[in-house]
């Protein structure tokens, strides 16, 4: 099937479908140690079809033990359903975007009970409700969506070839439970249960020796860069540049579109602001785009190895693939046993590197739970998300069941809190994503006014960077990551619109001041032959904060996502 331009999918218009939603038939096998990586990969991860459609929403196993419940499943699934020769997919545009989901869920609760007695009659296993997922829809929701939410300024545009919103309905689909070790397959015809589990048969997991051994080596290309945030020691004076990094050779072709002078300027408008008391603090991002010979599948591999983190996703879509290694959920929604909906979020605002050694390990995390700024920082993002889900939680329900803890990642550890609520009785997930749309973290405080500034200081629209994507599910439940640590890929092709505005955009690039560019950015041509990455990076900045550090500790989040592309070249 083929698509056009604006990535729009000629089959299905932004309505949802009026037919009744067929249900699934469920199968249980035991999960036998699998990583969700391993099952997608047998199942639903298409070769050689670029417009085809697959998705992975994985957590990492084995489990990391103080992450148990985050961490707890991950969903994969393929292509979408054909209902009278539409498939069930969509990208409504702004303006239709949260209408549209509304139709979806409220088509999903009126036919629960349809549902359940067609299975009673004709699957041979019921549905697990006790799964986050049960069946509905998989998609994003990109950074414009704040446009439908907010009367914002539109002085910015998108460039890149991917739809502010996708969702769409599997046809099949799986859901690992790595703490109770069970295998679910999803199908919407009893015979594709079959076909599910042959082809999982036929597939080969790799040892636990090998999975061991790309840990190792991962872990030894990130030792000899030197990664590390500009953050992990107490800094005084002048901030340091990142450290040089010098491949054997050069994989990799990437350009920053915010030269450093351009960026500082940007902090210190964002710094009059704080001091004018229009906002207390903001979050600038620079995006920066690469080519590579990599498959986005490659990509995904290297960087949740490098850093496995409980919200990680792979979307291949028509458009290209989304690449994201996220620890952040921005908002999850869960129905309890009593009936009610409980609502939580898990803000990061606060980051070290991890320490050489236990005795410095304990001594960075303690230097982060002691730092002023940073404890100041985290309280005021704390009462931004506790004054969003106020909106809709019930009165006296919104409390901070987890504060200051630190959650640590194989090369890093952040601040995090965790915030809960109930929500009232007369609004549902989407609701809740009109309350707490787009993440604080990544825009500031307050909100509105920071998202104002942003699009006053950034050179670009944020596209899907900053955005959101996860699942909702039939039943009201909700679960969305906030898009971090995440690339963009997309096949560059002559005479396309894409490959166009990148050599346009390099072009300009090269002529403007880059030799002042940092030594870590490399200028080298773009061609036909290579994929395009788009990545973005960003700092918090504070009344006090540091244009050049701010710039630095940039770079810093975006060597990561570097290395990944250069592991997955070699």
């Amino acid at each position: 099937m083929r698509f056009d331009m604006k990535g729009e999918f000629p089959l299905a218009g932004t309505q949802a479908p009026t037919t009744v939603t067929h249900p699934w038939y469920w199968r249980s096998l035991p999960l036998e140690q699998r990583t969700g990586s391993e099952v997608f990969a047998a199942l639903f991860r298409p070769d050689s079809h670029p417009e085809a459609i697959a998705t992975l929403l994985e957590s990492p196993y084995p489990t990391p033990a103080d992450r148990s419940q985050l961490a707890r499943y991950s969903i994969c699934a393929g292509a979408p359903r054909i209902i009278n020769g539409q498939p069930q997919l969509w990208t409504p545009p702004v303006g239709e975007i949260l209408p549209f989901l509304q139709q979806l869920l409220q088509r999903g609760t009126k036919e629960q009970f349809t549902i359940h007695n067609s299975q009673l009659s004709h699957s041979p296993l019921p549905t697990p409700h006790s799964l986050p997922f049960t069946g509905g829809w998989l998609g994003w929701l990109g950074y414009d969506l704040a446009w439908e939410i907010e009367k914002l300024p539109h002085t910015r545009s998108d460039s890149l070839p991917f739809p502010t919103a996708y969702w769409y309905e599997p046809e099949c689909f799986a859901v690992l439970d790595h703490s109770e070790q069970i295998l679910w397959l999803a199908a919407s015809a009893p015979q594709q249960l079959d076909e599910l589990q042959e082809r999982l048969e036929k597939s080969k997991v790799k040892s636990q020796k090998s999975k061991v051994g790309i840990r190792e080596e991962l872990t030894t290309l990130l030792t000899t860069t030197q990664l590390m945030s500009v953050n992990a020691v107490p800094m005084r004076g002048k901030p340091a540049p990142p450290p040089a990094w010098k491949p054997h050779r050069p994989l990799l072709h990437y350009s920053l579109l915010t030269h450093q002078e351009e960026y500082e300027t940007a902090v210190r408008k964002a710094k009059k602001y704080i001091q004018a008391g229009d906002i207390f603090q903001a979050n600038l991002s620079l995006r920066f785009e690469a080519s590579t010979i990599a498959s986005s599948w490659q990509i995904y591999q290297a960087l949740q190895q490098i850093n496995p983190s409980p919200f990680a996703s792979y979307w291949q879509t028509p458009w290209g693939a989304v690449i994201s290694c996220s620890p952040e959920r921005l908002v999850q929604l869960q129905k309890s046993k009593n009936g009610n909906f409980r609502v939580s979020t898990r803000p990061i605002a606060g980051t070290r590197s991890r320490g050489a050694t236990p005795e410095q390990d304990c001594d960075l995390a303690q230097e982060l739970l002691c730092n002023t700024k940073e404890i100041a920082e985290h309280i005021m993002l704390v009462d931004l998300e506790r004054n969003d889900l106020g909106r809709v939680c019930q009165w006296g329900s919104v409390i901070v069941d987890e504060l200051l803890a630190i959650e640590r990642y194989s090369h890093v550890m952040h601040l995090v809190s965790n915030i809960t609520g109930t929500l009232k009785p007369e609004y549902n997930a989407i609701d809740l994503i009109r309350a707490v749309f787009p993440g604080g973290t990544i825009t500031g405080c307050p909100k509105v006014r920071c998202m104002e500034i942003i699009e006053e200081l950034e050179p670009t629209r944020r596209s899907l960077f900053y955005g959101s994507c996860g699942y909702l599910d039939w039943r009201g439940n909700l679960d969305l990551n906030i898009l971090i640590r995440t690339l963009l890929y997309a096949k560059q092709e002559t005479g396309d619109r894409r490959q166009e505005t990148g050599d346009r955009r390099n072009s300009e690039l090269r002529t403007q001041k880059s030799e002042e560019l940092p030594t870590t950015v490399y200028q080298l041509p773009i061609t036909n032959s290579l994929n395009k990455v788009w990545g973005q990076v960003g700092a918090g900045i504070v009344a006090d904060s540091d244009p050049e550090r701010e710039w630095y500790e940039s770079l810093h989040k975006a060597q990561a996502q570097l290395i990944a592309l250069q592991q997955a070249e070699e």
